[in-house]
């Protein structure tokens, strides 16, 4: 997958999203004709019409951004490509699923790895958040082969990261204080300073070292022929991170952004 067919399968997701929010509305309307039952079918109607206009709007607007970006270079694989835990810097997008679908992708479009659920069972889309509690929060990285590179499973004040192959287990206990998320690893301990809609989250090893930056708003110039979202989430690491410690980075921040997109 590149840059463009994402942003292609999004417009597709949100277009059947649409469509099917429209089923509801044609069957009431039809009941109605028939059975002409004294209830303003108006209040019933409204919310699926105006949440299948809100997914046609999306799907216009990846559309567009998908026919806007040049063919060239945007092939799915490369030889001159990075692995995913060597890259120093990796744009994030979201893809709509229903459960966590974080795609990583390199500064030239093309996807170096995913985070997502290990369990994405279709029935899911249907069922409201309060349910989620009754499934497991089990994660997967992986590469751009698809190959299971880590496990990450959420419990509820820890993340517990395995290989893949299931074992060699970390544990990162977190907790929040004040506007401070702490994440401990044996004896060492990451902080991450909330921010307003997470625009610009720091990742500290220790009290002042600082390891890791997601931000949005910002991209190079040449990047924005690719990545047509301005606020596309750009994640750097510092020189000299090792692959193992990248790992524990994206598992917290697939717990930060467990809900988003779905």
């Amino acid at each position: 997958m590149n840059i463009q067919q994402y942003y292609r399968n999004t417009a597709d997701i949100s277009l059947n999203s649409s469509l099917a929010a429209l089923v509801p509305p044609s069957f009431l309307l039809i009941y109605a004709i028939i059975a002409a039952p004294p209830i303003n079918l108006f209040l019933f109607v409204t919310p699926f019409v105006i949440y299948s206009f809100f997914c046609y709007q999306i799907y216009l607007l990846n559309k567009q951004r998908a026919d806007e970006i040049v063919d060239r270079g945007l092939s799915s694989s490369s030889p001159y490509a990075r692995p995913l835990l060597s890259q120093s810097n990796a744009l994030i997008a979201f893809m709509p699923a229903p459960s966590l679908r974080m795609v990583i992708f390199d500064s030239e479009g093309r996807r170096r790895g995913e985070i997502r659920d290990m369990h994405m069972w279709k029935l899911r889309w249907f069922l409201p958040y309060s349910f989620d509690c009754f499934f497991s929060k089990k994660l997967g990285i992986f590469n751009d082969a698809d190959d299971l590179e880590a496990i990450i499973i959420f419990k509820k004040t820890r993340i517990e990261i395995l290989d893949g192959k299931g074992s060699a287990k970390e544990l990162i206990f977190f907790k929040k204080e004040g506007r401070i998320l702490i994440y401990k690893h044996n004896n060492e301990r990451y902080y991450i300073p909330k921010t307003f809609f997470y625009t610009d989250l720091q990742v500290y090893k220790g009290d002042s070292n600082r390891i890791a930056r997601f931000r949005k708003g910002w991209m190079p110039l040449d990047w924005g022929q690719r990545f047509k979202d301005p606020n596309t989430p750009v994640l750097s690491f510092e020189a000299g991170v090792a692959a193992e410690e990248k790992v524990r980075i994206y598992a917290i921040f697939a717990c930060i952004f467990h809900y988003r997109n779905h």
